[in-house]
């Protein structure tokens, strides 16, 4: 348990509780801090209450980002200021994206927190909390900011502690950004692409896989941009192509790609290969070609489209996803209903939209025709998701009758289990739902036949075969 002072704090070791907030990228930040940790003595914790140091990996990404950090600042001063009531050592440190970027600003508006430290401490965690060990009880807030601009790269042999279920894990195959979408504030925070090397990439996985994970996510802020950096340049392909060589039987899924990267070689790879998913996640944003083209996105319309349909009409199992942005500067009433003819045409697998969010820094910022009103922006988000949801309903009842390969995850009870298809990505997609025969059994973390027997909007639901 924490101790009581600083002056016996010393006696006993130091005890970690770790808030992970934000996107896949950032919660491998998280398991990197987890992994730093334990491997240098520091005791890791669920309970806060237990912890010497509350340690808040933020995201600062758009403002509800920003306001879920700030939630999660105001939980952690109220912990430490019960602490202090009571005679005990607590510690606030917050890292991440937000003090990245704002670190001064939030400073001055949360003085109880004892450090602020950016993305690139991730791996020194260790030595930012052995610091704080020995200040002075009423010491000052420390700004620790390693660099402007990140240049931090982790690789198979940094620490790390898997967080996610046992059944996936987020393998991070860059860091950074080189495009400068106008309405996106991560290349300002996280710096330009810097691409690992497929031999570290994969002997991660391979690690991995020999724990027992069944199902690798690439994941980076453009996985399509892998490699571009590097000399000699290398390709998402090329990753691909050394993990299909891996033993086993287990599922590769590949987020946050980027259109204008897409290349034909990873597309036929996603419609052919043995171990990876048939899965597309592909942001789009938008749809009219004046949007995107102030958006900075470097595909038009009519391109857009274009290679869309190429994939669907080549792979018409491929499962895609994208994401859509409502209520960009310049989104008129014509703009925004050719988007949503676009959506209920398409008839996309899975779709995610947001409203736009004016990030200080970003050129769209700046961007003060055409603005949309903020509700205006959200009522349009609702009218893409509401159309969504009845083209998921109607595509989930088409796998009724069918029999599909579904990843068994968690136990519900002796004859009710819960899993995802090759058409699910952990967190942000649908479930499926197994119901098992009398008498049946299966293996926690294997793959199974399901005959699918019911569908709602985002959940499909079966019967073990």
């Amino acid at each position: 348990m924490p101790s009581k002072n600083t002056a016996d704090y010393s006696e006993e070791p130091l005890v970690a509780y770790i808030v992970s907030l934000g996107c896949a990228k950032n919660l491998v930040d998280a398991e990197v801090i987890c992994g730093t940790l334990a491997a240098n003595g520091i005791y890791l914790t669920d309970d806060p209450e237990d912890a010497h140091v509350i340690i808040i990996n933020t995201c600062g990404f758009i403002q509800s980002a920003r306001d879920e950090a700030e939630a999660a600042i105001k939980d952690a001063v109220a912990w430490k200021k019960r602490g202090q009531k009571a005679g005990l050592f607590r510690k606030i440190v917050v890292g991440g994206c937000l003090a990245q970027r704002s670190a001064s600003e939030y400073a001055l508006k949360y003085p109880l927190v004892d450090c602020w430290t950016g993305i690139d401490s991730a791996p020194v965690f260790h030595k930012i909390l052995e610091k704080l060990v020995q200040a002075p009880e009423n010491a000052a807030p420390e700004i620790t900011i390693p660099t402007a601009v990140p240049q931090w790269l982790y690789d198979e042999k940094t620490p790390r502690i898997q967080t996610t279920p046992e059944s996936y894990a987020y393998v991070k195959i860059a860091e950074g950004c080189n495009h400068r979408c106008a309405f996106c504030a991560i290349p300002g925070i996280r710096g330009n692409l810097r691409s690992r090397s497929v031999e570290s990439i994969v002997a991660e996985c391979k690690q991995f896989l020999d724990n027992g994970v069944r199902e690798l996510d690439l994941i980076a802020q453009d996985t399509t941009a892998y490699g571009i950096d590097r000399k000699p340049r290398t390709s998402l392909a090329d990753i691909i192509r050394e993990l299909e060589k891996l033993p086993g039987e287990f599922w590769i899924r590949v987020l946050y790609t980027h259109p204008v990267h897409l290349t034909q070689e990873f597309i036929d790879l996603l419609g052919t290969s043995k171990h990876l998913v048939p899965y597309l996640d592909i942001p789009l944003q938008h749809i009219n070609s004046a949007i995107l083209k102030s958006m900075r996105r470097g595909m038009n319309g009519d391109e857009t489209k274009k290679l869309i349909c190429s994939i669907r009409e080549k792979y018409p199992q491929m499962t895609i996803r994208t994401t859509l942005m409502t209520g960009y500067p310049g989104e008129t009433d014509e703009a925004f209903q050719q988007l949503l003819s676009f959506v209920q045409d398409f008839q996309f697998d899975r779709l995610g939209a947001f409203a736009f969010s004016p990030e200080p820094g970003t050129p769209a910022f700046d961007i003060k025709e055409g603005r949309v009103p903020w509700k205006l922006a959200e009522a349009r988000r609702d009218q893409i998701l509401a159309a969504q949801k009845k083209i998921s309903l109607k595509r989930n009842q088409d796998f009724i009758g069918k029999t599909i390969t579904v990843l068994a995850e968690e136990k519900i009870d002796k004859r009710h289990w819960v899993g995802r298809s090759q058409g699910d990505a952990p967190e942000v997609d649908q479930t499926v739902a197994i119901d098992l025969p009398p008498k049946a059994k299966i293996a926690e973390n294997s793959f199974v036949q399901v005959k699918i027997t019911r569908a709602s909007e985002y959940d499909l639901g079966g019967i073990l075969q």
